[in-house]
């Protein structure tokens, strides 16, 4: 099936691309594109703790499972005072 992961903020500086269309299998969680993730963007390695994922614009866990057309979307926490 496939989705969408949208990057955001310093995430698309870093992989140059606002969105990548990604086939994962039936049953994939978010876990698993953080992986893929990882895999295209070897760059972004060791980010991952500080990222926030979404579903469909909803925050979502890693075990989060996914549905066919979901669009992901990752951006790094954002701090402030």
């Amino acid at each position: 099936m496939q989705i969408t992961v949208h990057f955001l903020a310093s995430l698309r500086h870093t992989t140059k691309t606002r969105e990548w269309a990604l086939d994962v299998p039936a049953g994939a969680t978010l876990q698993s594109v953080i992986h893929s993730v990882l895999v295209q963007y070897p760059d972004l390695a060791g980010q991952e703790a500080m990222w926030h994922l979404a579903i469909n614009s909803t925050h979502a866990d890693d075990d989060a499972v996914l549905q066919p057309g979901d669009r992901v979307s990752i951006f790094p926490y954002i701090g402030g005072g």
